[in-house]
């Protein structure tokens, strides 16, 4: 039996399963990758300036049912025109500031104690108490932000359309390291891209009604949790999805994986 097993060889005598799995690097998939990136490309700065026009229409239309005071401006950037808007925010007094602070600190030592919720969830929780509570220390010594609602409303445009260009580069070079169609590759980078513009628009209208409710305290906090990292979630998901489909095509498909 010994004997067999070693004129066979091993890679013959057991089928391929996950320890043996190395899909090895293809530069012809790397440079057919490179049309579905210009094809995407193309339609994203085709309609960027509708979609940023979309973007502060429909924040435009939530402050004005809020009754939050908005007043727009021009802004070049790029190839676009964007409409940035400055509005009313609430002020915190210095008291509310303390309490925040406090509130904050105290869930920051409760969570690190506790440990009950699960640790992303309480890791989670940390960080925003600690963006909202360092933002209430920050407002009581200096009196204001570094920043106003101008310039986080035109910060936020921006982003949004600096990230709507990324994209399709960012997940087409990960796209490239997998064996997929040249249109399997068009059709997953246009789907977090098209994902991506109304999650911009809906964020950017939700971030102004929310300031315009809890002054700056919250803008710290809403741009680095719920900002440009909220827009990487998405993209993880769908390329997990897609990933668990590949791998079950695959599954019995030996040729197609590279065996080390």
């Amino acid at each position: 039996m010994i004997q067999l097993l070693h004129g066979r060889g091993i890679n013959e005598s057991i089928p391929p399963h996950r320890s043996y799995r190395n899909l090895p690097f293809s530069w012809g998939a790397l440079f057919s990758t490179i049309p579905a990136v210009l094809v995407v490309e193309f339609f994203v700065i085709l309609l960027a300036q509708r979609a940023l026009d979309l973007m502060s229409g429909f924040a435009l239309a939530g402050t004005r049912f809020a009754g939050i005071y908005v007043r727009t401006f021009a802004d070049p950037f790029l190839f676009v025109t964007l409409h940035p808007m400055t509005f009313e925010m609430r002020h915190s007094d210095w008291f509310e500031l303390l309490v925040i602070t406090l509130v904050c600190a105290l869930i920051v030592i409760g969570l690190s104690i506790w440990t009950a919720l699960v640790a992303p969830l309480r890791f989670f929780i940390n960080l925003n108490a600690m963006l909202v509570g360092g933002a209430a220390i920050f407002l009581f010594l200096t009196g204001r932000l570094g920043y106003d609602s101008a310039a986080f409303s035109q910060l936020m445009l921006r982003t949004a359309l600096v990230t709507w260009l990324v994209i399709p580069v960012f997940v087409g070079f990960f796209v490239s390291l997998f064996p997929f169609t040249v249109v399997e590759r068009i059709g997953f980078i246009a789907l977090t891209v098209a994902w991506d513009i109304p999650l911009s628009i809906v964020r950017y209208a939700c971030f102004i009604l929310i300031l315009g409710q809890t002054g700056a305290i919250a803008m710290t906090d809403l741009y680095f949790l719920f900002g440009p990292l909220l827009d990487v979630v998405p993209v993880i998901c769908f390329l997990s999805i897609l990933l668990v489909r590949l791998a079950r095509a695959f599954e019995s498909r030996r040729a197609a994986w590279g065996l080390s």
